[in-house]
């Protein structure tokens, strides 16, 4: 595929915003191998006056959606346009620092963790440029996984600016059965934005820089540390950027929702009452037996959870609420997204029950022996096993060999999310609290926040040498020293040898993916015989890079205002923790 230069589009310090209500709209979608993003200086606008100067890719709030493909190679050029630091504080080891310095984490890809892959070490300082290459695998399962800066010392002021967005790898055709795969889809980047912690963050950043000898102008932080440009602060919850946008559907028809929940210090439940939900994929990964019944989800920070969704005619909320008589510390409960389902006359029907071909790093370890362990205690302070990492020495933790099971033991996983680069893991045992079915043993995470204290879980180090990241995604804890190196040793490219006598039908490398396996039609061989009447009308596609998104299934209103002019900051909400 040809060059793709980046879609710079204009700061909303000069558009008219949408209010609360505004039709649903995604981030436009760049699909070509060779992309550039640029990281710069951002002016967000938000209803009742707030405005807030932040960071951001390409001009927009959070950033472009990424797809690609298994076998595809992702030449990722990025542009750091921040202006460098008056003093700097490379210096220090760990806190917030670095501020004018980015990089770029693919959270969730099972690739390589060296430069110029996936590597967390990698710096993009003020006014230079990088090219990543992404290499991905053949055997890399299709999911919804996301990208966001994770520079030691500036991750949680860059992402929990909002600087964040999907990275999608491709079903390809005939991974999923026909019902499942010519579904519509929406993407739903939900980012929790608190406005007074950034400020709390910025006011580290001046403090760290000031030991370092500089003065208060010096060190000063336009971003975040004067507050909001205008308006009061916010402490609030978007979708793809917008304030409880509307989505219209048809009633009775299924539809996919990829959600992403983007946050560095609170966890969410998202619930749609009235609504049939079902759950399709955790983390990128499928359920070994999908979907699922939903009744409400649990994200921390990180998480990406996939959705099938059928409502009745009439008017639905999703919207992030616990339980009944569940008071957690770190939850924020809003109004996400109003969902208005219109009657044509479509009759629901069921979806079948299905597994996928899976890659053979992604079978089902419950019963197979690990060769090695790794333990850790989150907490109660910002420390993994009662120690801070040392940033500049590259501390490792521990040493494994690749193509071998591993035996994971993590405590404190209700106070601290738990996250692993580069190898998903695999839960071994029921949790404490399964939140209405949500967790169970046998799913597969790269992140794990839950409301239960710990969790046992086994994963395979496959195919990818070098030091895989472990940390709390309190992004802020990760800037303080709240993370792991695992040295992955072995000759690149080692693969389990056992995978093949769990699961025949798993595949490696450059063997072609088997169809979906059947488990139950449910009404569907009874009723639905046309392959596609659980499906929307047409197969949906993601098209190229588009540079004037229209809203999705929504009313005229709106449709002629361009994407900058529909994305807005946010209003105080009365959210609680």
């Amino acid at each position: 595929m040809g060059a793709l230069t980046s879609f710079v589009m204009f700061s909303l310090a000069f558009c008219k915003c949408a209010q609360t209500g505004a039709p649903f709209i995604e981030p436009p979608t760049y699909r070509s191998e060779h992309t550039t993003l640029t990281f710069a200086e951002y002016t967000m606008q938000g209803p009742d006056g707030f405005t807030q100067l932040t960071r951001s890719f390409d001009g927009m709030f959070g950033g472009p959606t990424l797809r690609v493909q298994p076998g595809s190679t992702l030449y990722l050029t990025v542009h750091n346009q921040l202006t460098p630091e008056k003093v700097s504080t490379s210096g220090s080891t760990n806190g917030i620092l670095r501020i004018d310095s980015t990089n770029i984490h693919t959270h969730g890809l099972h690739i390589s963790p060296l430069s110029p892959g996936d590597d967390m070490f990698t710096k993009i300082g003020p006014g230079t440029s990088y090219e990543y290459i992404f290499e991905i695998p053949k055997d890399h399962m299709p999911g919804t996984h996301w990208y966001h800066p994770h520079f030691h010392g500036s991750t949680a002021l860059h992402t929990g600016g909002g600087a964040a967005g999907f990275l999608i790898v491709d079903d390809p055709p005939g991974y999923l059965p026909p019902a499942i795969e010519n579904l519509e889809e929406f993407l739903l980047v939900i980012t929790h934005l608190n406005s007074q912690l950034m400020k709390l963050y910025s006011s580290m950043y001046e403090q760290n820089c000031k030991v370092l000898g500089g003065s208060d102008l010096d060190c000063h932080d336009k971003f975040w540390a004067s507050g909001p440009l205008n308006g009061a602060p916010i402490d609030t919850l978007l979708v793809n950027g917008l304030q409880e946008p509307r989505l219209e559907i048809v009633a009775n028809r299924w539809y996919r929702l990829r959600l992403l929940f983007s946050s560095i210090d609170v966890a969410i439940s998202p619930v749609i009452s009235g609504c049939t939900t079902k759950l399709l994929a955790k983390d990128g990964v499928y359920l070994h037996q999908a979907p699922r019944d939903l009744v409400r989800g649990f994200m921390g920070p990180g998480n990406r959870a996939d959705w099938l969704i059928n409502c009745p005619p009439g008017t639905w909320q999703l919207e992030s609420k616990l339980r009944e008589g569940d008071s957690l510390k770190f939850h924020f409960e809003a109004q996400l997204l109003t969902i208005v389902a219109a009657d044509q006359g479509e009759v629901a029907c069921a979806l079948p029950t299905f597994s996928v071909s899976r890659p053979c790093y992604l079978v089902d370890l419950t019963h197979a022996e690990a060769t090695s362990s790794l333990n850790w205690v989150l907490g109660p302070t910002p420390y993994l096993n009662n120690k801070v990492f040392e940033h500049e020495e590259h501390e490792v933790a521990a040493c494994v060999e690749l193509g071998r099971v591993v035996d994971l033991d993590v405590i404190g996983i209700d106070e601290h999310p738990f996250h692993i680069h580069i190898n998903p893991f695999q839960l071994t045992n029921e949790l404490s609290d399964s939140y209405d079915g949500y967790f169970a043993a046998g799913d597969w995470h790269d992140t794990l926040f839950t409301v239960g204290h710990r969790a046992q879980a086994r994963m395979i180090t496959d195919h990818f040498g070098g030091e895989m990241v472990v940390h709390c995604h309190f992004l802020a804890h990760e800037d303080f020293g709240m993370m792991h190196l695992i040295r992955l040793e072995g000759e690149e490219g080692t693969h389990y040898p056992k995978s093949k006598e769990i699961d025949r039908q798993c595949f490696w490398d450059d063997e072609t993916f088997g169809p979906p396996t059947i488990i139950q039609h449910g009404e569907e061989q009874a009723v639905c015989d046309d392959q596609a009447c659980c499906s929307s009308t047409a197969p949906t596609q993601p098209a190229a890079k588009d540079n004037s998104p229209k809203p999705k299934a929504a009313s005229t209103e709106g449709d002629d205002l361009p994407y900058e002019y529909l994305l807005l900051g946010a209003r105080p909400l009365n959210g609680s923790r």
